[in-house]
């Protein structure tokens, strides 16, 4: 049963009042005071719990992010059972599926989505100490593609998975622009529409041929 917010301890306060301010706001722009006064207690009590900003934002990035892990990597196990190679959509799904419905249940699902969105632009400065916890899913997922692509260079795998990333945070992070010049037949907030349209949308950029090499500065097109 869901504690009213009077029952919830002042510890549980600061890290619900963390979570929903770094979702809304990013980790920068969020101080000590703000997250004390949103939850309604003393600010030297981050300090306390928490030992400052960064330790409560990491704390909160790993509740956010252990339990998407867990899940990516439980449905790639099933797709990649028995050494069975499965398709780009089936790798493609397991990487986003758990992203957009963890949590599902209104309030909850909001802020996971909005949390994760949001602290991709800053996840390499600020999420260093939690950063391993994605890592490890990162390489299983990465090594499934190369088994599905193996005609893709690990350079273009890397592209195209940062590219769809990308794409879902942005699309979750700023929806309002899709909403206006679509009259709002086109919502990024409804996770079964944003996986209907992304998973064939992914599926055939993962597909292309591998592009032709472009010459860097300072080198001589052959020829």
């Amino acid at each position: 049963m869901k504690r009213s917010k009077s029952e919830l301890s002042s510890k549980e306060k600061l890290f619900r009042s963390a979570a929903a301010l770094f979702a809304t706001k990013g980790f920068r722009e969020v101080s000590v005071r703000e997250i004390a006064a949103h939850a309604k207690v003393n600010s030297a009590l981050v300090g306390y719990y928490f030992r400052g900003k960064q330790a409560l934002f990491d704390e909160v990035y790993r509740a956010h992010t252990v339990p998407l892990s867990q899940e990516r990597l439980k449905m790639l196990a099933v797709v990649t059972q028995d050494g069975r190679v499965p398709s780009v959509e089936e790798v493609l799904e397991a990487w986003l599926l758990p992203w957009l419905r963890l949590g599902d249940g209104g309030g909850e699902s909001a802020l996971h989505l909005r949390f994760t969105a949001n602290i991709s632009a800053e996840r390499w400065k600020h999420t260093q100490k939690a950063a391993p916890y994605m890592k490890s899913t990162f390489t299983a997922f990465f090594k499934t593609f190369k088994t599905c692509l193996p005609h893709l260079s690990e350079e273009t795998l890397m592209w195209r998975l940062h590219f769809i990333t990308g794409a879902i945070a942005f699309g979750l992070r700023g929806p309002n622009a899709l909403l206006a010049f679509s009259k709002g037949k086109c919502d990024p907030t409804d996770l079964n529409a944003t996986m209907t349209q992304a998973l064939p949308y992914a599926a055939a950029g993962f597909r292309a041929p591998e592009p032709a090499r472009q010459s860097r500065k300072g080198e001589k097109n052959p020829g």
